[in-house]
């Protein structure tokens, strides 16, 4: 049915194209008819001549009147094209037999002349008729085969022998015209076969790139409606959850029986899982907004390798695995926060996945780059899994998901962020022996100097001011009864306004930390800004938030405000603290 239908439409094309031609046959066809009646009347009564004439502009008078006009008229609605078809054949007949009776009218046996003008005259006819008739097989065939019957009659009719071998010439032409007839046929069809394949396949290309268009939107959509749900999800989880950690850290100063500090630290240890997690879609939230501006800079692998050690040592010992560090002194030119994360990442994950031996985290120069390599003795990765293990929350070895294993997105990030750092981690493993994670970085141009020791006081924060906005009233009552513990001055309010009252009314502070939602109209960007208004350093501000929106993560990047996750534990939040007032250098504390 398919087959049928497109024949159906081609030789529907056919005729259109054949009608279309009309106006420029009926030019050709004037042509051939002057040139017929001036070559007839020096030899043929011009009243024959006459007769003949007027009977041929009849013929184009109903071409136009009773099949042009119709035909433009869409005339009749049902069969269009079998039925011009029809009528172009039997029309295309009709004249054959006026142009053929010219043989007779106008070729006499005793005027060899007349004879040539009148056969010459019906050749060019003919075979100018061949490109356009080709279109209607039908209509072809009888318009040749009457004009060449009427020839060949006429020309036997003279019964010599000359005029006998001409009529067997213009037989053997007939043939000639009929072959090249039949190829122009069979090309025209195909062409507009080509030309129908083509425009189906632009419209399938059409569809299926709007198709690709949709689908693109459709991921778009839920792609910002998992950014939507999973800001809105954590800043109601976090919210408990920082005051709980808060909370906890509290009772680890109070003074608590063996059984009861026990139960704190598994506490504190589930909130660590918590927060690792929330961190791992924090980064990933961060990676997709396009909030990670790279800063390189010169960084020494030794003291690179030092700051590795002090998170992953207790890691390693708790685990009961050797950790080693191999380096030859050099300098990458690396972003440090990225760098550390991603060889932290690699290391833990390599860690984690080794039960006897350890690990070896390595610098080795390569040409005008250093590779760094974090080689493990562990379970390994099978050849098929090795393209899935950079994917978010895909664990081959923890079937059980096993929190202590990690969540399954450190290589994930890890992958990212070595992107942004214009280099690509690449894996080798083999199944019971162990694995090796590598990548690149250039050696710096510039010498990597080890900062010197800071001086630090037994309690560095111990008397610094801060302001804290939040509007949960846990929180709040948590951060008050930590910072009371440690020292520290805290005025802790719930509002944008009250904030700002606070320095209005001339109080000054080494730290300001603000939730990001708060009440009224004001977040705490907006806040922020109002405070550096009021006199307030920037470098002083930092949003502590549960959002993971990362809309808010680029607007708080672009307005360069520090921005933090919660939950918060009791450590980190202390080394905020300690870090914005080293940054700002505020004046003396207040004391309590």
């Amino acid at each position: 049915m398919a087959a049928l239908a497109a024949s159906d439409r081609v030789h529907a094309e056919m005729i259109q194209s054949q009608y279309r031609q009309a106006r420029g046959a009926i030019l050709s066809e004037n042509v051939c008819l002057l040139l017929m009646t001036v070559s007839a009347a020096f030899h043929t009564d011009w009243r024959i001549v006459a007769g003949w004439t007027l009977c041929e502009l009849a013929t184009q008078a109903y071409r136009t009147a009773f099949m042009m006009i119709p035909y433009s008229k869409g005339v009749p609605p049902e069969n269009f094209a079998a039925y011009w078809a029809r009528r172009h054949a039997i029309y295309q007949t009709a004249i054959a037999f006026v142009w053929g009776a010219t043989m007779f009218l106008f070729a006499h046996q005793q005027s060899p002349i007349s004879v040539a003008l009148t056969l010459c005259t019906l050749v060019i006819i003919v075979s100018g008729a061949v490109p356009g008739l080709a279109y209607n097989p039908p209509a072809m065939v009888g318009f040749f085969s009457v004009i060449f019957l009427f020839i060949v009659a006429r020309l036997l009719q003279f019964q010599t022998v000359d005029y006998n071998v001409l009529a067997g010439a213009a037989l053997a032409y007939a043939g000639v015209l009929a072959l090249m007839g039949r190829l122009q046929t069979a090309l025209s069809a195909e062409s507009i076969r080509i030309r129908f394949e083509n425009i189906e396949l632009l419209d399938t290309l059409t569809v299926r790139t709007a198709d690709a268009v949709a689908a693109r939107a459709t991921a778009e959509s839920a792609s910002l409606a998992k950014s939507q749900f999973l800001a809105a999800a954590s800043h109601d989880l976090r919210q408990p959850l920082y005051a709980l950690s808060l909370s906890s850290g509290s009772l680890q100063a109070l003074d608590l029986g063996d059984d009861a500090k026990a139960i704190v630290g598994q506490m504190q240890d589930n909130f660590g899982a918590l927060e690792g997690l929330f961190n791992g879609l924090l980064d990933i939230s961060r990676l997709e907004a396009g909030a990670i501006v790279v800063k390189r800079e010169a960084i020494a692998t030794d003291e690179l390798f030092d700051r590795l050690d002090h998170y992953l040592r207790p890691l390693a010992v708790e685990l009961g695995l050797d950790l080693r560090y191999r380096s030859d002194g050099t300098a990458i030119d690396s972003d440090p926060a990225l760098i550390e994360q991603i060889l932290i990442n690699l290391g833990s994950n390599g860690l984690r996945n080794t039960h006897k031996g350890g690990v070896l985290i390595a610098a080795r120069r390569r040409g005008g780059r250093v590779r760094l390599e974090v080689w493990d003795t562990g379970v390994g990765i099978a050849a098929p899994d090795l393209a899935r293990i950079f994917e978010e929350f895909v664990q081959v070895g923890n079937p059980e998901r096993n929190r202590r294993k990690g969540m399954g997105l450190g290589l994930a990030i890890s992958r990212r962020s070595a992107g942004l750092l214009d280099s690509e981690i690449e894996v080798a493993s083999r199944p019971g022996r162990g694995s090796v994670f590598h990548l690149t970085q250039p050696i710096a141009t510039r010498a990597a100097l080890r900062p010197a020791a800071r001086a630090e006081a037994n309690d560095p924060i111990a008397g610094l001011r801060v302001l804290v906005i939040d509007d949960d009233p846990d929180v709040r009552r948590a951060l008050s009864a930590l910072m009371s513990q440690w020292g520290v001055a805290a005025d802790i309010v719930s509002d944008a306004p009250s904030g700002l009252a606070k320095v209005a009314e001339g109080a000054r502070y080494a730290a300001v930390m603000s939730d990001f939602r708060l009440p009224g109209t004001m977040d705490g960007l907006q806040l922020i800004e109002q405070l550096a208004r009021a006199g307030v350093m920037r470098t002083a501000c930092c949003l502590v938030t549960g959002d993971l929106d990362p809309e808010i993560i680029a607007a708080a990047a672009k307005a360069k405000v520090a921005l933090v996750h919660k939950p918060v534990g009791p450590a980190r939040l202390r080394a905020l603290i300690s870090h914005l007032a080293a940054e700002t250098q505020p004046p003396r504390p207040v004391s309590l």
